[in-house]
């Protein structure tokens, strides 16, 4: 009897503990995977260089396409109607800002494929309003004065990025302070804050700016 009982525990098995302990012993002797490499990173040194360049290249090419050329004909078309060719230069990069609100509210909540065209759409904008960060060869291009005012107006809000970010960090910082609270704003409250800065750079291009 005793050698029966004693067979029946064997061929039960490892009890509860018995698992937990094997379960430990296999995650400890397991390795964790590497993080999955991007495309840039999966290049060589010379292939890294090469994508750098022609960015680089493409860039500045892009920037002198857009003033030298978009902008004054664009300009011609709408440049007679204010409201209307204000909103059209406000939206080259001023609208980027209203783009990449929509994809951090939208981030968490919206379906994987919605999200993808938000991501593209959001990149793609961006990219644009990086073109047409002010310099000195578009500084010297004429456009109409209402175009001009709303092409500016989102110029100077991706030039002032840098501070404005500054200045929402350390006001969040005080704000957590005096209210003795701590974390960080989520996706859904940076979204709004960046479709507010976008409104008000269409409000600072269609009135302050043109004084």
């Amino acid at each position: 009897m005793a050698g029966s009982g004693s067979k029946s525990k064997s061929s039960r098995g490892p009890g509860p503990q018995g698992q937990r302990r094997a379960r430990r012993k296999q995650g400890q002797g397991r390795r964790p995977e590497p993080a999955p490499k991007n495309w840039f990173t999966r290049l060589s040194g010379w292939q890294q260089t090469g994508v750098v360049l022609g960015g680089t290249v493409s860039g500045v090419g892009g920037h002198f396409l857009l003033w030298g050329t978009v902008f004054p004909a664009l300009g011609e078309v709408v440049g007679r109607i204010p409201v209307v060719s204000t909103v059209v230069g406000w939206l080259f990069a001023g609208g980027a800002f209203g783009a990449l609100g929509v994809l951090s509210i939208n981030h968490e909540t919206a379906k994987p494929d919605n999200v993808k065209r938000l991501k593209v759409i959001a990149s793609v904008w961006s990219a644009v309003a990086l073109l047409c960060i002010p310099s000195g060869y578009a500084n010297g291009i004429r456009l109409p004065t209402d175009f001009w005012a709303g092409v500016y107006s989102g110029a100077y809000g991706v030039a002032a990025v840098p501070l404005v970010l500054v200045v929402v960090v350390c006001l969040w910082a005080l704000v957590m302070k005096l209210l003795r609270r701590k974390g960080e704003p989520d996706g859904t409250s940076v979204g709004w804050a960046l479709v507010a800065y976008s409104a008000l750079l269409l409000v600072w291009g269609s009135s302050l700016l043109r004084t």
